[in-house]
């Protein structure tokens, strides 16, 4: 099928009234604020939803099973999800200062080896692994009560 760049389509009634609720929906969002939305304008926009949303991605997966995948997606996943990144986040964040903390006792102690002075972190008997995760856990959280500090100081002063 080949489309002509200028292309009229034809509704029925059913569809024209949904078209006109998408129409109502998306004049309402202020993501649209600073745009006129004609009815081309929403056209396109479900053509590039449906596209990231059914073809990009899941090019060979069924209309009716992506259709179905979507459906089940219910905002307490989404919650789960931004749950666990936190928790990858804090993770990377762990990882970072032990690479910082090593870095410094290597360039302070030429023959510092943690191999040698840490056990396994996976084994979790380390009485210095215990020390140095706590002292990490605690820095992080004093970080995070320093940056929601600063970003309340920053609001009040914009008041």
């Amino acid at each position: 099928m080949e489309w002509n760049k200028k292309t009229t389509a034809y509704f029925p009634e059913s569809q024209r009234r949904k078209l006109e609720e998408i129409e109502k929906y998306l004049s309402r969002q202020e993501y649209f604020s600073n745009e006129n939305l004609n009815k081309s304008r929403i056209i396109l926009l479900l053509v590039d939803n449906f596209y990231e949303l059914f073809v990009e991605n899941n090019s060979r997966t069924k209309y009716p099973n992506r259709l179905d995948q979507l459906k089940k997606i219910k905002p307490k996943d989404n919650e789960k999800l931004l749950r666990d990144i936190s928790q990858i986040r804090q993770m990377q964040d762990i990882q970072a200062l032990i690479t910082l903390a090593n870095y410094q006792n290597l360039v302070q102690q030429n023959d510092y080896d943690p191999r040698k002075k840490l056990r396994s972190f996976n084994y979790g008997d380390s009485k210095e692994i215990n020390v140095l995760m706590n002292r990490i856990l605690q820095i992080l959280k004093e970080d995070v009560v320093q940056a929601k500090q600063i970003k309340d100081t920053n609001q009040k002063k914009k008041k």
